[in-house]
């Protein structure tokens, strides 16, 4: 998923971007919450504005969570924004893993997990079949979009992907963003349709 707006070619690669910890999980989900208020995916998922404004923030928590252990988490100095990461060979979670997942979401969105659980189930089936690394979500502070913060956040592990010959992948939750992505070198595979709901796009960046 995606909320950047970094429209601004111009605008140089931002120094200070360092892997995010468990100490910012907190601060990371905040950020994100505000960041995807006005995505067409996630507005979606949960259009009523209050109960958004009530359980973003510990819906993204459970994604931060789960990269900071199993993948990787980029984020600013002062967290302006963040690139959460799970790396080639990250396996669908296991029965277990899968229903006590299936009960923390259902008690974060309530009603929503439905959605959610088939949502998350598609984007996991459509990934592909050959090693890469998975953007799983990207956003950037309202206030800080469009001054390169989305770009600098990807740029270690696209950096890492040309350097080892791997490919990356990720959902454009919104798709408006595909001119964005495509900037870097990503392309638009195939598309996800929603019943009464967002086109998806589904990107590949093949290692440069």
């Amino acid at each position: 998923m995606d909320s950047i707006r970094d429209r601004d070619d111009t605008v140089p690669a931002r120094p200070g971007i360092r892997r995010a910890t468990a100490r910012d999980a907190d601060t990371v989900s905040d950020v994100l919450a505000r960041a995807f208020e006005t995505n067409p995916f996630m507005r979606w998922l949960l259009p009523d504005d209050r109960h958004y404004a009530e359980v973003a923030a510990p819906f993204f928590r459970i994604g931060v969570e789960r990269e900071l252990a199993e993948g990787e988490v980029y984020t600013t100095g002062t967290v302006e924004g963040a690139a959460l990461w799970l790396p080639p060979g990250s396996a669908t979670p296991g029965v277990m893993t899968q229903l006590k997942l299936g009960v923390r979401i259902f008690q974060t969105i309530g009603t929503r997990t439905m959605v959610a659980a088939k949502a998350l189930t598609r984007f996991e089936s459509e990934r592909p079949p050959t090693p890469h690394w998975y953007l799983t979500v990207l956003g950037t502070d309202p206030e800080r979009q469009g001054r390169g913060v989305g770009g600098a956040l990807i740029a270690p592990v696209l950096e890492r992907c040309d350097a080892t010959g791997v490919a990356a992948y990720l959902e454009s939750s919104n798709p408006d963003n595909v001119r964005y992505y495509e900037r870097f070198g990503f392309e638009v595979t195939d598309e996800i349709r929603f019943a009464d709901g967002p086109v998806v796009p589904l990107m590949l960046r093949k290692p440069h």
